[in-house]
């Protein structure tokens, strides 16, 4: 039988549900993968004790005519921000070790709904934010390709075990990076959807609503196709979250590549990419362009370095006094209003996720997400598909970033740059 860890979502679904292989077997097929790879990568954390009955179940389920939804009998993990019933939500904590929750987070439910089978729960940093993915209950995790280097932070966990073919299917969050850093050092795809996309509903310290306007909850996969199948599922208000939003979905099918202006840059003066990364989305640029897109070279000014000036004040943000938040929000809101008039002339913007590849573990610092922070600040829709590789053979991926709620559009042209590069 080939190996069914490296087949993608996709065909694993379609798979299941044209009975070619079962559920029971495609799980089975997952679990050995992680008892292989995870006493080297340190990325599962914590494994469900029903994978397998609940496989066994979708197979006589599947055989009665009843299929539960376009996930049916596909494996995925989470990040361990997410409660999922009778296991704990530790988030790296040795105070939260026996954390269990009573029930799970609306986005774990959803897919579930469709179909989906858990897996387990991978590792994060410490109260799920950070750069790294280390923590002192759990330990350390590291990127599968090169186990010397971090995977990131702070879906690092989730990013390499799909990375090294433990999971078809991840679900993690990004306040400032922590889906797209991960996926760029890993080698993987991700979407950040537009900020009120995903309700945050049972995701730990994970407010939603008027008071976390950054963070957002998105799927990792080793295709874009992937995460086009799969993010739908999540979207949706729940009636908790107060800042999600009930806005139509679009299709990346219904998206014609001819029509769309991008606009590209491969380096920012305050913030200057390797020339390894100036090549990949340089190659990303060109792969765009033989696919019909019209791009520009062309950038916000001051992308960077403004982000970073509200980032930076948003931080302290308890210090502050009342006029100084009142005018760190202004700064904020002129800084979208800036970026979104520079969108009047394109469709999406193309850039570096990082200034570099992954770096050894603990030599992060903010520069690694300079390129992802302003998008959060921005709330846009961003995908990260891989690129190219350095030459220690670290990937490289690139950010393509749509216009709000336009996430059919990102996915649609990094779709393009995975058809015309091919897998890395």
């Amino acid at each position: 039988m080939d190996k069914l860890t490296s087949r993608t979502v996709s065909e694993l679904a379609r798979r299941i549900r044209m009975r070619e292989v079962s559920a029971e077997a495609v799980v089975e097929a997952f679990l050995e993968r992680i008892a292989e790879v995870n006493p080297a990568v340190n990325a599962v954390v914590q494994l469900a004790p029903d994978a397998l009955d609940r496989a066994r179940q979708a197979d006589r389920d599947l055989a009665q005519g009843l299929l539960h939804g376009p996930l049916h009998g596909v494996p995925f993990t989470v990040k361990d921000v997410f409660d999922v019933a009778e296991l704990p939500t530790a988030v790296g904590l040795e105070a939260r070790r026996w954390e269990r929750a009573r029930e799970d987070a609306v986005a774990v439910l959803r897919w579930r709904q469709a179909g989906a089978i858990l897996l387990g729960k991978t590792n994060c940093p410490p109260g799920g934010s950070g750069s790294d993915t280390e923590n002192l209950l759990y330990g350390r995790t590291l990127n599968p390709h090169d186990l010397t280097r971090t995977p990131g932070g702070s879906s690092g966990g989730e990013a390499a075990i799909i990375a090294a073919q433990g999971s078809p299917l991840g679900l993690g969050s990004d306040s400032s990076g922590g889906l797209r850093v991960p996926a760029h050092f890993c080698g993987v795809a991700t979407l950040k959807p537009t900020v009120g996309r995903v309700p945050n509903t049972g995701a730990y310290n994970h407010r939603g609503g008027l008071t976390d306007v950054r963070t957002q909850i998105g799927p990792l996969a080793r295709s874009v196709m992937d995460l086009a199948l799969t993010w739908p599922l999540l979207c949706g208000p729940d009636f908790i979250d107060a800042g999600v939003v009930p806005m139509p979905i679009g299709e990346p099918a219904s998206v014609s590549l001819s029509d769309l202006h991008v606009a590209y840059f491969t380096s920012d003066p305050a913030s200057p990419a390797s020339a390894e990364t100036v090549d990949a989305v340089g190659a990303a640029a060109q792969a765009l362009a033989r696919a019909g897109v019209h791009l520009e070279p062309a950038r916000p000014q001051d992308f960077v370095r403004n982000g970073r000036g509200i980032s930076d004040a948003y931080a302290e943000i308890a210090s502050l006094r009342g006029q100084d938040v009142v005018e760190l929000y202004d700064a904020w809101d002129s800084y979208r209003s800036f970026c979104l008039q520079f969108l009047r002339a394109y469709d999406a913007i193309l850039c570096p996720v990082s200034p570099q590849p992954a770096p050894p573990f603990r030599a992060m610092d903010r520069r690694r997400f300079d390129y992802t922070l302003p998008f959060s600040l921005l709330g846009w829709p961003v995908v990260v598909v891989p690129a190219g590789r350095s030459k220690e053979g670290l990937p490289i991926g690139v950010q393509i970033a749509a216009r709000p709620w336009r996430e059919e559009v990102a996915l649609a042209l990094g779709s393009a740059v995975e058809r015309e590069l091919g897998k890395f």
